[in-house]
Formats: structure tokens, sequence, C-alpha cells
């Protein structure tokens, strides 16, 4: 009889100690989840990643979370949630060079400076959406090639419900008498191929910032850092709706 108890007791606390270690597993995973929704703009900077994209207050704001996507990248996600894209921890968010009418445009510009190359980016990307002007190409690559001096042709490629046309240049400053007077430019756009009147503008430079420092930019690597940013643009209305699709 003793056997018996002392083996249903034995039951007993195996089946208690399993639900406490049940709950305490689901409180952990509570909180795990909290702290996912958690936006970095509602954040402790002190909580938050020791880089420019963080501790800049403004540029938090577009910050989807702390998570690093690629090495040096996080997550941006414009105000109008039209897009997203990979964003550098060195970038600073521009608010002169930024704008929004607050339904179906949104400019974001920013700058990226690597301290120990020396290199800069200065960059804008600029979404539209309901613009009939984004759904003509020939319209569209024409003002674009007018706004950077380019005179060439488009690299046009289609990928991921989308059109990514590109271009770029190398421009000497004239007049300068600075070291390094030159930079790399890159410009396009993207429309949409799953809805009409969607995509986004963007330009990228890419140059050496200070002249009292060394700087080895060369158009490899500027085509390296640009082609990331680019390639990760993605059209969140797109994304949404090959979600429903499936």
């Amino acid at each position: 009889m003793k056997k018996i108890i002392f083996i249903c007791f034995s039951l007993l606390l195996a089946l208690t100690g399993g639900c406490s270690m049940n709950d305490n597993e689901k409180n952990s995973k509570n909180n795990e989840n909290k702290t996912e929704t958690v936006k970095p703009k509602d954040m402790d900077p002190k909580d938050l990643p020791q880089v420019p994209a963080f501790q800049d207050e403004k540029t938090r704001e577009y910050m989807v979370s702390t998570k690093e996507e690629e090495p040096g990248y996080y997550l941006l996600e414009s105000k109008l949630k039209g897009f997203r894209m990979l964003f550098p921890e060195d970038g600073e968010y521009l608010p002169d060079f930024s704008s929004s009418n607050g339904e179906n445009s949104e400019s974001i510009g920013f700058q990226s400076y690597n301290k120990k190359t020396n290199i800069l980016l200065d960059a804008q990307v600029s979404y539209y959406k309901e613009a009939s002007f984004i759904n003509d190409p020939e319209t569209m690559l024409d003002q674009i090639s007018n706004e950077n001096g380019y005179k060439g042709n488009f690299k046009e490629e289609k990928k991921d419900g989308k059109v990514v046309y590109s271009a770029s240049k190398k421009s000497t400053f004239k007049n300068s008498d600075r070291k390094y007077n030159f930079s790399y430019r890159y410009f396009g756009y993207i429309k949409s191929n799953k809805e009409e009147y969607l995509g986004i503008v963007y330009s990228f430079i890419v140059r050496c910032k200070k002249d009292d420092k060394p700087c080895t930019l060369d158009e490899g690597q500027a085509k390296e850092k640009t082609d990331t940013l680019i390639n990760s643009i993605t059209l969140l209305r797109n994304k949404k709706e090959s979600r429903d699709g499936q």
C-alpha cells in the first residue's frame, strides 16, 4: 500500500512540476513576443544597438527592429508602409532631404559615413503610389537621365514582382582643388509589375568625405554597396498581394 501511495505521490510531483515548467516556458515566450513587438522608437536608447541608425532619434523612427538582417545592415520601413529596405548601421536620416504628403508619396533622404574607410554615401529613395507617371518607363527614364546629366542606357531587370531600371556614372567635381574630386552615382527607378501606378525612384552618390584622411574608393566597392541597398528594396503592397494569393 505504501508503495502504491509513493508511486502516486511521485506521479503527482512529476505532473505538477511539468505544469510549472510549461508555465515558465509560456511566460518566457510571452516576454520574448512582447520584446519583439516593441518598436525601436519606443525603446530606451541604452537598450538599442550603439550605432547611428538607432542612436539618432529621427532615424530610429524608421527602424523595424533591432535584429541585424545582414552584417552592418538593419531593416527600414517607410512611414507610409509602402516599402522596406536594408539600412546601414552608420546611416542617419536627413530631414532636409525628406518629405511626404502623408498619403501617396514619401521621400527618404539619408547619409551613411564609414569613418574607417572615409567613404560617404548620400541617398534618396522616393515612394509613389497611385501616380500615373510611374507607370511610363520612357517618361520616367528621360526625367531621371535629365536630373543626373546622363545620356546612356538603363539596365532593366525583372524580379520579385518588380522591374528595376538602373544606371550609373562617374562624376568629377569641376573647379575643385580637392584631393578626392570624384564620385560614383547610381540612379534609376523601380516599377511594380503586380500593381498599377506604384513605384520608387532612387539615387545614391558614393564619394570620399575628407581630404585629410586616406580613401581608397573604387567603382567596384561603390557598386557593391549600392547594389546591396537597391536589391533590398521591397514594395510592401506587392508582398501582401503575394501572401494573399498563396
